[in-house]
């Protein structure tokens, strides 16, 4: 079985009997998110599964794990009992597609949003690229999918009580599933990051997603006392103590971010914790000189529409598809969207079965 680096490491401290997230960061040198992000995966391997005091175990194929790893120690041994040296063999390969990853949570999609979603990815993105879904899956998903199943997990609500309650928070919630795909390997380097509610509205090229937009300042989406509106500030505040930007760059369009830098980014805010905009923290770290494009999503907007009103015309929205470069909505928005959407992408993608 093919593990990451930090996968083994984890690993080979539980098999030494190290079963707590806590104890295994401090020996580790890893932080106790990251920790548990590797565990999540892991779980999600059928490796370890997790007790009802937040420990771990080893399952059936975790112990054969073991068996294996102790069989090859042997192996490695030449007869005298004495350790082999040799320089093992490295393949390269060749250039892989791109990874694009869609957070994928069912029980908050309004409709079909995320079929539609990959048909727009296999007509008009023109570079070779790979589809990842972490979450839950749809009966319809094709093997051309890559899978990772992945429950929501819960945060301590921050709130400076003495009892904070263990709450959802869909930030922290999308930040603890792109940390597991980066800890387990499954996605390294750069890859694009979009939701299951955005559509690539004509062909688009990487050069497309990678422009650095803005939809303001954050401190514009922290009026209120909604969650989100929480995150954003918090966000600001955080990224304001290290004397950075404070761009929005949650723009509700594709990202293109860098696996490492961002698995670093996430370490540094501990933002597996706490209720954070993921892209916001990761794009004003990366770039905090940067003077983004603005967009709004509105009419106005040539980049991006954003589609809010259950009402739109369908003669509107399909003029939408024909001029914007991205197309977004909600769950009210979705009732517009999908009055014209299966006429914009009417064949099957290979991501469907």
């Amino acid at each position: 079985m093919n593990l990451s680096e930090k996968e083994s490491k984890v690993l080979a401290l539980v098999i030494a009997g190290v079963l707590v997230a806590s104890a295994i960061a401090e020996q580790s040198e890893l932080s106790v998110g990251s920790v548990n992000a590797v565990l999540n995966s892991l779980i999600s391997k059928d490796l370890l599964l997790r007790n009802e005091d937040k420990s771990v175990s080893l399952t059936a194929k975790g112990i054969e794990y073991k068996d294996s790893v102790n069989e090859g120690d042997q192996a490695s041994k030449d007869p005298k009992g004495e350790e082999n040296n040799s320089t093992p063999i490295i393949q390269t390969e060749g250039q892989q597609p791109i990874a694009v990853v869609i957070p994928y949570l069912k029980s908050e999609a309004a409709g079909e949003e995320l079929r539609y979603t990959l048909r727009s990815w296999a007509d008009h993105f023109l570079e070779d690229h790979r589809i990842i879904i972490v979450g839950d899956r749809e009966d319809w998903f094709s093997p051309e999918i890559t899978h990772v199943p992945l429950d929501p997990v819960l945060i301590l609500e921050d709130c400076n009580c003495a009892a904070p309650a263990e709450i959802r928070n869909p930030q922290a919630d999308v930040t603890h599933k792109i940390l597991t795909l980066i800890a387990s390997g499954e996605v390294t380097g750069d890859f694009i990051l979009t939701n299951d509610d955005i559509y690539l509205a004509g062909p688009t090229s990487l050069i497309d997603i990678q422009v650095l937009k803005a939809f303001g300042d954050l401190e514009d989406h922290a009026k209120g006392t909604s969650l989100f509106c929480q995150n954003s500030l918090r966000t600001k505040q955080a990224l304001a103590k290290e004397g950075l930007s404070t761009h929005h760059y949650g723009t509700h369009t594709p990202m293109f971010v860098n696996a490492e830098i961002l698995a670093e980014v996430i370490e540094k805010f501990n933002a597996t914790e706490k209720g954070y905009l993921l892209t916001s923290l990761y794009f004003n770290s990366r770039f905090p000189d940067a003077r983004p494009i603005q967009i709004t999503g509105n009419i106005k907007d040539g980049v991006l529409a954003s589609v809010y009103r259950d009402s739109v015309e369908p003669a509107m929205m399909w003029d939408l598809f024909q001029q914007r470069k991205f197309i977004n909505c909600n769950s009210k928005g979705w009732l517009s969207v999908k009055n014209v959407i299966a006429k914009v992408f009417p064949q099957p993608s290979r991501y469907e079965q």
